[in-house]
């Protein structure tokens, strides 16, 4: 993989972190209305659970992109 489509993966990445983070405060709103919120709990822990799982490999992008651009000799 090249550095642009790191880049590209990254910002895949961080769209889907953004909409993940609305689906938490949407998700917010019902969990307040709602009666079955056994439900909504588990829910909401896959989302986190998601969160962290595009978090960490958004992370290793990025690592992989420092050591490309530490290894070019055009730095």
């Amino acid at each position: 993989m090249n550095n642009q489509e790191r880049l590209s993966t990254i910002q895949s990445y961080a769209w889907t972190l953004e909409l993940l983070g609305e689906a938490l405060v949407q998700h917010d709103d019902v969990l307040e209305c709602e009666h079955n919120t056994q439900l909504t709990f588990r829910n909401m822990a896959g989302i986190h659970q998601a969160m962290r799982i595009i978090s960490r490999l958004a992370a290793e992008q990025c690592g992989k992109l420092l050591q490309d651009k530490g290894s070019d000799p055009a730095d």
